[in-house]
């Protein structure tokens, strides 16, 4: 039975035993209230504490129980026969309704939480003041748990997130009658949920929980049968970020890198950028410091320097190549990743061999909590992802792409009379297995590929007109790019307060080209890569971290260049070493923070070339403000040579050196609101040692075909440049909007030979501009929007021409180099998402409206076959990119 013992606090009873019962009140009632306050304890809370209760008038009558809720008794104990009392203390409102419940006498085993939900949903008849006007009041309340009346199940039944299916624990479910009364159900971690004890009749299931859509069901209770109820709730994200923008967040500690530049972005939020097609890393060439691309192809031209010079690392280790033809997209599935790092320049010594920027692709290490995967598909490319758990610590993924380009093309193209032509094609897979210990250790194991081809083919000739080929159809020219991996990995502690991080990775990966001509070129590398690095950060009881690494990388590298008629054949293969220590410093001092670091880097080519590099690094940053932060580095960075450019057995010179920068930069950083943050960086990189020369040689380029007049002499370390600039950011995370703005400003020059002028490089862009906007709206709608503009790439004029009689060709006469510029580009992009989600699936939908402006600009120049006239290359036509992705 229930057993009610309500009283007020010590002040408000011993008023109240001083009151005679108003007239009209029931019999009985004030004897009542007098026995419980003699049995009560003589509880005193603490004034002032959120448990005192303020001093009140003389309660004629107190709440008294009108409609107790009945609870669902926790299984374990009613398994093993055990009784229970909960003392808790109620507010009940002047209405009767229960408006706050906390347990002051706990039982345990769950009964206190069975007790909460059950005094929630009851109703009491309210206390009536001196007055005897209804009034609120708080009393003490005993909810017993006897044998003798367990409530029986009347509804149960699951809750799931729709679409994913996953349980959604901790969520309170509401059942109301057709009286108005009331019961409480909470979901375990499986989603399961009982009501108990309701009285026949038909009922009405209410479940709903933050950022999640409201379902109801409607139920007929009937005495002696349980009902099942399977409820799915759809998230809403539009209501999600309204709920994370009202939570309160609190920093126990800055995330400090040892990156003086880094910007960091999350792969939830670059997925749905317009512009990108989806794609997380292409993203990367909105943010300051990266000049625009021509055609929009998959380069990285960071701070003025060449693709070449700038690099990807997953995980801190390089990879050979992230994008598939022309940037369509990148060759890893966004699953796979946690976020994608961008660093322009001043980075740690954990990262060599390269001059300019450098993005790095940081995996998840988390177990997934379900198994899952996707389907997607576009106008492109299919792509799918499944992640299946193997236990409770490990999880096993496979993924893959294929373009089917060439499958839409092929048919088309080869319509045309005397061509055939396959189309580009490419293709990638992953398969990862990652295990984490009980200890946190955590071992990753990736494996993964990339293929991507072209061919242009000849025609079928029929001279006897049978209908019969009496030929062969022959390539005329061919490109290939692929590569394989396997990475492994081991995350863990290395005693004390030490990380450890090991990775090995190996795999080949190829380059080549083939023409009818007998012209070719293969570049060959096949690798060994080992690092391990050992890290020991700072804490808040701790003001010095350390990082000391070292990089390994070995194999065996060859080379092949031939241009038909043109030059010689150049042609090499060594095995070579490439080993490099680092150490690196964090050292807090109150506001300031310095990170000192020194790498050093060794590259030997077997008997050809040993050449060693020494780069320190200083990093500083001092915290203004709470909200701001000044930042300054300065260090050298160095690239080595490649084998072509050393090797005897071709043109080499194994006198080179390595090419160094001295990086400068100098910013600030702004949380100018909760929502905005800014930034600002200037920076000023002089360029040494650059190796120059050999330009007329036939050679695999990361751009458009270089135009000359060339560069014909030997390989030397005579080029020298300098790049300044200043980037500033904008970005903007509300809690249904992103925003991001970002505004470059620079100037690059070289000069190759000490005899030559300086000239403009060949991507510097003064002003590059990029907004992008997203915005969620109502039932799963996003829209977006991409601004764009930057100036055009310098080129040198053809300001005259004449014919060589010997080759009966058109030669050029090329004015001031780097003398002219193409005209600025600006694009407009849209982008529309839609997600429907189904029971047990959901479905991603968008459209990208890229070049909604109709821009044409000139993005390359090139001539007609007697260089008389101009034949520009112009920017991309409007080309909306729509795409499905199934999620389940």
């Amino acid at each position: 039975m229930l057993r009610v013992l309500p009283f007020l606090l010590m002040s408000m009873l011993s008023a109240f035993a001083q009151e005679p019962a108003p007239p009209g009140a029931p019999a009985g009632e004030t004897a009542e209230a007098a026995e419980a306050a003699e049995a009560a304890d003589p509880v005193q809370p603490e004034a002032g504490s959120p448990d005192s209760i303020a001093e009140a008038p003389a309660f004629p009558r107190l709440p008294q129980p009108l409609d107790i809720a009945p609870a669902a008794w926790p299984p374990e104990a009613l398994a093993e026969r055990v009784e229970a009392t909960v003392r808790l203390e109620l507010l009940v409102s002047e209405l009767g309704e229960v408006l706050d419940a906390r347990v002051t006498e706990p039982a345990g085993r769950g009964f206190d939480e069975a007790a909460l939900l059950a005094v929630r949903a009851s109703r009491f008849e309210p206390a009536l003041d001196a007055e005897g006007q209804p009034a609120p009041a708080t009393i003490l309340f005993d909810y017993d748990f006897e044998l003798t009346e367990v409530p029986a199940p009347s509804i149960q039944g699951r809750v799931r997130e729709a679409g994913v299916r996953t349980p959604l624990a901790d969520l309170e479910l509401t059942a109301v009658a057709s009286d108005g009364r009331r019961a409480l159900a909470l979901t375990d971690a499986d989603g399961r949920f009982t009501f108990v004890g309701l009285e026949p009749g038909p009922w009405t299931v209410v479940a709903q929980g933050p950022a999640l859509r409201t379902e109801t069901a409607e139920v007929r209770v009937e005495e002696g049968v349980i009902v099942d109820l399977e409820l799915s709730l759809v998230r809403d994200a539009r209501q999600e970020g309204l709920v994370s923008a009202m939570e309160e967040i609190t920093v126990e500690a800055e995330r400090l890198s040892p990156q003086i530049t880094e910007r960091r972005l999350d792969i939830e939020t670059i997925e749905v950028l317009p512009g990108t097609n989806g794609d997380v890393v292409k993203v990367v060439q909105n943010l300051p410091g990266v000049a625009r691309a021509p055609l929009g192809i998959g380069q990285l031209i960071i701070r003025g320097t060449a693709p070449e010079d700038s690099r990807f690392f997953l995980d801190g280790s390089p990879i050979p190549l992230v994008f598939h033809f022309a940037g369509l997209t990148s060759i890893l599935p966004s699953d796979v990743l946690d976020e994608v790092a961008y660093i322009p320049g001043n980075y740690s010594v954990r990262y060599g061999r390269i001059l300019g920027g450098l993005v790095d692709l940081r995996t998840t290490s988390e177990i997934a909590e379900r198994s899952g995967g996707f389907v997607a598909i576009d106008v492109y490319q299919s792509a799918a992802y499944v992640e299946q758990k193997v236990g409770e610590r490990s999880v096993l993924s496979l993924s893959g792409r294929r373009s089917y380009i060439d499958a839409v093309l092929n048919p088309i193209l080869n319509g045309m009379d005397g061509l055939q032509v396959q189309a580009p094609r490419y293709y990638d897979a992953q398969a990862r297995f990652l295990h984490q210990q009980d200890d946190g250790t955590t071992w990753d194991a990736l494996a993964y590929l990339s293929d991507d081809r072209f061919r242009f083919l000849g025609g079928e000739e029929d001279p006897d007109g049978d209908g019969e080929p009496d030929q062969d159809t022959s390539t005329l020219f061919a490109f290939a790019d692929r590569f394989q991996r396997l990475r492994l990995r081991r995350l863990g502690s290395a005693g004390g307060d030490w990380t450890s991080e090991s990775t090995l990775s190996l795999g080949p990966e190829r380059r080549f080209f083939e023409a009818t001509t007998e012209s070719e070129a293969e570049e060959r590398r096949d690798t060994v890569a080992l690092r391990q690095e050992w890290d020991r950060p700072l804490s808040p009881d701790r003001d010095l971290g350390l990082r000391l690494g070292l990089d390994v990388v070995g194999g065996n590298e060859s080379f092949l260049f031939y241009l038909a008629n043109v030059g010689p054949r150049e042609e090499g293969s060594a095995p070579f070493v490439a080993p490099a220590v680092y150490g690196e410093l964090t050292w807090r001092l109150g506001r300031f923070t310095a990170i000192p670091g020194l790498r050093g880097d060794l590259l030997w080519y077997a008997e050809d070339y040993v050449g060693q590099a020494v780069d320190p690094r200083l990093g500083m940053r001092y915290r203004l403000t709470d909200d701001a932060v000044l930042k300054g580095a300065v260090g050298k960075f160095s690239a080595p040579p490649s084998l072509r450019q050393v090797s005897p057995e071709g043109d080499g010179n194994p006198d080179l050196t390595w090419a160094w920068s001295l990086q400068n930069s100098l910013g600030i950083e702004w949380q100018a609101s909760g929502r905005l943050r800014t930034e600002a960086t200037a920076f000023y990189n002089p360029l040494f040692d650059l190796v120059v020369g050999r330009e007329d040689r036939l050679r695999f380029f990361t751009g458009p075909p270089p135009v000359g007049p060339f560069d014909t002499e030997g390989y030397a370390n005579d080029g020298v440049g300098m790049v300044c600039g200043l980037e500033l950011l904008a970005r903007y995370d509300g809690p249904t909007s992103v925003g991001l703005a970002t505004l470059t400003l620079s100037h690059s020059e070289r000069q190759d030979r000490p005899d030559e002028p300086e000239e403009l490089f060949a991507y510097d862009q003064p002003v590059v501009f990029n907004a992008l906007w997203t915005q969620l709206l109502p039932k799963n709608w996003r829209l977006g929007g991409r601004v764009r503009f930057s100036s055009g790439n310098p080129y040198t004029e053809v300001v005259n021409r004449y014919q060589d009689l010997g080759t009966r060709t058109f030669q050029p006469v090329y004015g001031e180099r780097s003398g002219a510029r193409l005209p600025p580009l600006y694009g407009i992009d849209l982008r529309i998402d839609k997600t429907y989600t189904f029971e047990r699936w959901r479905l991603e939908t968008y459209l990208d409206l890229q070049n909604i402006a109709f821009s044409t600009q000139t993005e390359v120049i090139t001539w007609t076959y007697d260089y008389g006239e101009e034949e520009p290359i112009t920017s991309n036509p409007p080309t909306p990119v729509f795409g499905f992705k199934g999620e389940w």
